[in-house]
This record gives structure tokens, sequence and C-alpha cells, in this order.
């Protein structure tokens, strides 16, 4: 129950900080959605056709610290196998997703990406990708 109302939190904290800066990243047309799996979340934006423009993901921990925000302050880049920190891999997927759609990004029964995403992305991907999908429908 504490991780349902703690993502209901997060996202409540998200739309308030993406409603209040004013500007908006967004072109004439297009949709925004927002979807939070557990402590994931993620941001699709559409054009007017519905190709994905845009993939936002990012991680909360208890307390609602962001794996992005803490950027090179998480640790990863060490005992990363690609020498790449968590939002450098996370940036790696949501550029991919973009570029090739949601269908190319396989994953195996552990969680984790196969073929072209392994190459930028090693981490567990699967409630990222749950998360990126609810977010586009």
């Amino acid at each position: 129950m504490n991780k349902k109302i703690l993502a209901a939190a997060m996202t409540a904290a998200m739309l308030f900080v993406g409603c209040s800066n004013g500007n908006s990243d967004k072109a004439a047309g297009e949709t925004e959605k927002t979807a939070t799996v557990e402590n994931v979340t993620a941001t699709v934006t559409k054009d007017e056709s519905g190709k994905i423009v845009k993939v936002v993901i990012d991680e909360f921990d208890d307390e609602g610290v962001s794996k992005k925000d803490l950027g090179e302050e998480y640790g990863m880049k060490d005992a990363s196998s690609i020498g790449k920190e968590w939002n450098e891999q996370i940036e790696f997927l949501e550029n991919y997703i973009v570029e090739n759609g949601i269908d190319a990004v396989k994953v195996n029964a552990d969680g984790y990406a196969e073929e072209d995403v392994k190459t930028g992305c090693t981490v567990y991907i699967a409630s990222y990708l749950d998360a990126v999908k609810q977010a586009a429908e």
C-alpha cells in the first residue's frame, strides 16, 4: 500500500513541477501522458500522428529521490560493464525508444535488454518498459 501512495505522490509532484514552470517542450498538436509503475515514472510525448517523439524515464527511492537528479552521485559508473552512469544508460534507452519504437526493445526473461540496447543500457529495464508502454497507450 505504501508503494501505491508513494507512486501517486510522485506522479502528483511531477505533474505539479511540469505545470508550474510555464515552459512546455511540446509542439502544437503533441500529447503527453505520464504513467507510474512501482517506483518508476515514464512520460511519453506523441506527435499529431501518434508517433513517439520524446520519452522521459525516472526512478525514485522510498524517500522520493530521483536517480536522474542524482546523476553521477548515484555511483553506478564504476560498477557498470559499459562504464556509464544510470542516467546515461536511461538517456540511451529513451533515445532508442524514440528512434526505433517501444516494440524494438527486446527484453530477456530476467528483465534486461537484448541486442542493440545492451550497447548503451545494461540495467534492469522491464519495469521501465512497462511504465513507457502504459504512458504510450
